[in-house]
This record gives structure tokens, sequence and C-alpha cells, in this order.
């Protein structure tokens, strides 16, 4: 699995964030974590986001760091033997 980092929006305008470009190369599945300064982890398969507009906040990390920033909004998240973290119950 690829974890990847990125600002949803650009000054909290709705809707600029790269969601589009990034599931237009890979439909992505999201977390249920956004952190205070506006930024979620996503994580596909695979992915080459060497084609990703360079004006969007967008950067591999990898799978400790995506559950050490999930962790961060929730103590109990973990990562799923499919690579996916776990939501925090509703």
């Amino acid at each position: 699995m690829r974890y990847l980092k990125w600002k949803l929006s650009e000054l909290g305008e709705s809707g600029t964030g790269p969601e589009a470009d990034l599931n237009a190369i890979h439909r992505i599945s999201v977390g249920g974590y956004v952190d205070s300064d506006g930024y979620r982890i996503g994580y596909v398969p695979d992915l080459d986001i060497s084609g990703i507009d360079a004006k969007w906040d967008v950067t591999e990390v990898s799978e400790a760091d995506a559950l050490a920033f999930a962790q961060a909004i929730w103590a109990d998240a973990e990562i799923d033997s499919d690579g996916t973290l776990t939501s925090q119950p509703m």
C-alpha cells in the first residue's frame, strides 16, 4: 500500500484540493482523519504521483508516518492487514 498526505484545500476553499487529480490517476481511498492544519492521509495499492500538478501539496509518506498521523487524532487507530487505516467508531 502507498500512503499519501495532502492538504485538503487552499485557504479553506472547498473543492480546491488535489482529490480530483488523484482520483483521475487512480481511485484513492481516504482515511477519516484530517489534522488541524487541513492535511489528510489517503492510500492506494500503487500510484505514480509524478503526474500530480505541482500546485498541490501532495507527498508520499511511510506506513509508520501514516499511522502516527492517524494516532495523533485517534490514539486507537491501526493499520489493518489490507493496509487501510481503521476509523474511529461513530
